[in-house]
């Protein structure tokens, strides 16, 4: 418990700046600043983004008990949030990943082999979450990247969406289910043995310097938010899985 509080207190600090920044307060005009001022102020905001961000990819190496969500989006037939299709007969859900490669360009409406795991969330729950909120550009773009566990100024330009069958989905966490509105924090008895090395190599992996607060949980962190640190519903489309390409979107419109 003191180390929640202990986290929550660092969180409430390094965020009050950067709600500023979020809510688009007119500072030259109610401060008179001079253009330095200005410019110091910006900086000692994307400073404070950047020590959030570092205190979440900190905070995520410990997965707890208490940190499990239950209302996770199951990749399911009867979840009604969910969009699908069948293709000769195969039912397929349709997913987003957000990203700067052009690689998906030139594909839309095109099947085409994955030669590299995407992450995903499923549609429509990013335009759902970002609905609510009334930001220009670049704070719909920080809010985006808060929302899904990314750096401040990643360089994402573009959502993909695409259309998955569910037998190569999974969830990036011990137990990789995707029929459930949960995950464990322990390895279930029927899992693969790569998978477990999958999952404790990415731990390995993730939580340095330029790391990411990866939650092993299912879900994105979302360090932009004070009240909790749930985000997006999270999958991985495996390697080599065949997908189509349903759209390639700018990312205000995909989200305006």
């Amino acid at each position: 418990m003191k180390k929640q509080l202990i986290a929550v207190s660092k969180k409430l600090i390094t965020l009050i700046l950067g709600i500023i920044l979020i809510i688009n307060l007119p500072i030259q005009q109610s401060l008179a600043a001079s253009p330095e001022d200005l410019q110091e102020l910006q900086q000692l905001l994307e400073t404070q983004l950047v020590r959030s961000y570092q205190q979440s990819v900190e905070d995520a190496v410990d997965a707890r008990i208490d940190e499990i969500d239950n209302s996770l989006w199951s990749i399911t037939l009867d979840n009604t949030d969910l969009i699908w299709q069948k293709v000769d007969g195969k039912p397929q859900v349709l997913m987003v990943t957000w990203t700067s490669w052009d690689g998906y360009d030139d594909k839309i409406g095109e099947k085409m082999q994955l030669t590299r795991e995407v992450w995903t969330t499923p549609v429509p729950q990013l335009q759902t979450f970002i609905s609510q909120f009334n930001l220009n550009e670049d704070n719909l773009t920080l809010r985006l990247e808060q929302y899904l566990g990314l750096p401040p100024e990643n360089g994402k330009t573009k959502f993909v969406q695409m259309w998955v069958e569910p037998k190569d989905l999974f969830r990036p966490c011990p137990d990789p289910e995707i029929i459930d509105t949960s995950c464990s924090l322990k390895f279930p008895s029927n899992v693969e043995p790569q998978y477990q090395e999958w999952v404790n190599e990415k731990i390995l992996t993730s939580y340095g310097k330029n790391g990411y607060p990866w939650t092993r949980l299912g879900y994105t962190y979302d360090w932009g938010s004070i009240t909790t640190e749930i985000g997006a519903s999270e999958y991985v489309v495996r390697v080599g899985a065949e997908v189509e390409i349903d759209s390639v979107i700018n990312t205000i419109e995909y989200v305006q």
